[in-house]
């Protein structure tokens, strides 16, 4: 559609409420009040923590948290609460002396004893590790993930007996054994067996479903560590047939065609913890679960700090809540050795611009194309920097220069045609715009946004309206519950001229997509035109509501007056 672009109690009483949480929370067990003078609660750290943390500011919910403690060192439940917050924070340190608090006052969560157990593995205290991983909780992913805790431990003690006996396990028939080959691979090459962590490297990637992208790169690499250099490069070009981008792979790939020594890719047992706790992570944000893969990512940098796929993916995740801050200061932390560090730099730029720091972004974006200045992703990125930003005309010359990179046109293509159509229709260059669209239709026949933007906009234009309808008609059959498709559709049948045809796809339209000012401007008319007039008005005044574009506003209110012409 031509619209695209734009959708591309009271204070007192709050306060009042959240007093009376707090006074009920800073209660001590014994049901006495935390202090005689009420000047010592700590109304102010605890309000200021929970706004924080409503807002996902981390870092400065742990600060508040940690300050109100100090009131009331003794408070299970604010220990309890704080803890989770730290851990969230990644502030270890903190974590574990609250872990122990609560040890002392017979009050262990389940939380609590997974820190203290993480502790003893770390300062390799794996006899305690070893006596207290049984009583770790069974709850959720840890039932399944509690068994490689203990094979790690093994590995870390060298009893290759054991840990054996715990791989043995794993030949059963389970769901999750991509994780668990690829955790026994990855404790074989700990221990200098290579050919074993080959076995179970290989049985990963056998394994149903996605293959784990560091299994890929396991394998690769331990395929040239024992001198099978060709059959490694040809299993890391296969990937990158299929995903040309990954540059972990892509590093990979690199170091093994120049020879380079191959470094381990465990070191020691905290490696190991990593990567199974990065594992877990990914497979949770598999299923967008991203709270918890939060906790599992922290667990990964507490066990290795540099770690930079656990702080990118840490990053994304904390830009996807709003916690800005949180999010540039993982990416910070990865160093220009990492392979991540050119796409750390783009997400940086992206994340300015996220953050509302307009100029900073594109001083990033700028400076990212000065150094890589025909790469194409740094390319799209200025382009989309300047069409979000409304500035087509600086978009215009970046996206041609994108064309211009293009030697030989692939399916995914497409998207960069019909980017560019939008902004040469935004610049009022229809017949170049027009051009474009088609062009991505020939790549990529059928696609259901292209096929929308190009059908309506004929449509608006009163031309092709029987080629439109029919594209539009294929589009809603491709995408039948896509509210834009679906008003692209009824307003055509309404310019049409088949009125009663089009009111139900409208009516439909406006029910999957309710926040749209343009859909209800769209019924409001309909309405009007077969009579239903007080509905219309009620249409566009919603419409009003929602914050139309701005050329649009003097033309509803028009139309609530006057009625539509």
């Amino acid at each position: 559609m031509n619209y695209i672009l734009s959708r591309m109690f009271t204070g007192l009483t709050l306060v009042v409420l959240m007093a009376s949480v707090v006074v009920s929370f800073f209660v001590s067990a014994s049901g006495q009040a935390v202090s005689e003078d009420k000047e010592e609660l700590p109304f102010g750290e605890y309000l200021a923590g929970r706004h924080a943390l409503s807002n996902n500011q981390y870092d400065v919910a742990a600060e508040n948290y940690l300050k109100a403690l100090e009131y009331d060192p003794d408070n299970v439940s604010l220990n309890q609460f704080t803890l989770a917050i730290l851990v969230t924070d990644g502030r270890f340190e903190d974590a574990i002396k609250i872990a122990r608090k609560l040890d002392e006052l017979d009050q262990k969560s389940d939380l609590s004893e997974l820190i203290l157990f993480f502790n003893d593995v770390k300062q390799k205290s794996y006899s305690k590790a070893l006596d207290d991983v049984d009583t770790i909780s069974n709850s959720g992913i840890l039932n399944l993930i509690k068994p490689i805790f203990k094979a790690w431990i093994y590995a870390g003690q060298k009893d290759r007996q054991s840990l054996d006996g715990i791989v043995a396990t794993f030949d059963e028939a389970s769901s999750f054994n991509f994780f668990n080959f690829f955790q026994a691979g990855l404790m074989y090459e700990y221990l200098g067996d290579l050919e074993q962590a080959k076995q179970y490297y290989s049985k990963s990637l056998n394994e149903v479903g996605s293959p784990s992208l560091r299994a890929i790169e396991a394998y690769g690499k331990i395929l040239a560590r024992i001198g099978d250099k060709n059959q490694a490069i040809d299993v890391l070009q296969g990937y990158l047939d299929e995903a040309p981008t990954n540059v972990q792979i892509n590093a990979a790939l690199d170091e093994i065609e120049k020879g380079s020594k191959i470094v381990p890719f465990i070191n020691d047992v905290n490696d190991g913890y990593a990567e199974l706790f990065y594992s877990v992570a990914t497979i949770l944000m598999q299923d967008n679960v991203r709270r918890v893969a939060t906790n599992y990512l922290q667990y990964a940098l507490y066990f290795k700090p540099d770690f930079p796929l656990a702080n990118f993916l840490q990053a994304q995740i904390f830009e996807d809540d709003k916690f800005f801050e949180g999010a540039e200061k993982q990416l910070n932390r990865i160093s220009s050795d990492s392979p991540l560090y050119f796409q750390t730099n783009l997400q940086k730029a992206w994340l300015y611009n996220e953050m509302e720091l307009s100029d900073k972004a594109l001083e990033a974006f700028k400076a990212l194309e000065k150094q890589y200045p025909d790469n194409r992703e740094v390319l799209n990125a200025l382009a989309e920097f300047y069409r979000t930003h409304e500035q087509y005309k600086e978009a215009i010359g970046v996206y041609d220069k994108v064309v211009a990179t293009i030697d030989k046109e692939t399916e995914r293509d497409w998207i960069l045609y019909y980017t560019r159509g939008i902004v040469l229709d935004q610049l009022k260059r229809w017949d170049e715009a027009e051009r474009d669209f088609k062009k991505a239709l020939e790549i990529r026949p059928e696609q259901p946004m292209v096929m929308n933007y190009l059908a309506y906009s004929w449509v608006d234009r009163g031309k092709n309206y029987v080629e439109a309808k029919a594209m539009l008609e294929r589009a809603v059959e491709l995408r039948p519950n896509d509210g834009y498709i679906v008003d692209s559709l009824g307003w055509a049948l309404f310019k049409m001229g088949d009125v009663e045809e089009a009111v139900p796809v409208l009516e439909r339209a406006a029910q999957l997509q309710t926040q749209d000012w343009a859909i209800n401007d769209h019924l409001g008319d309909i309405y009007w035109v077969i009579g239903r007039k007080n509905e219309a008005r009620f249409q566009w005044r919603h419409a009003l509501s929602l914050k139309p574009d701005e050329d649009k506003v003097d033309g509803i209110k028009d139309k609530i007056k006057n009625g539509y012409q």
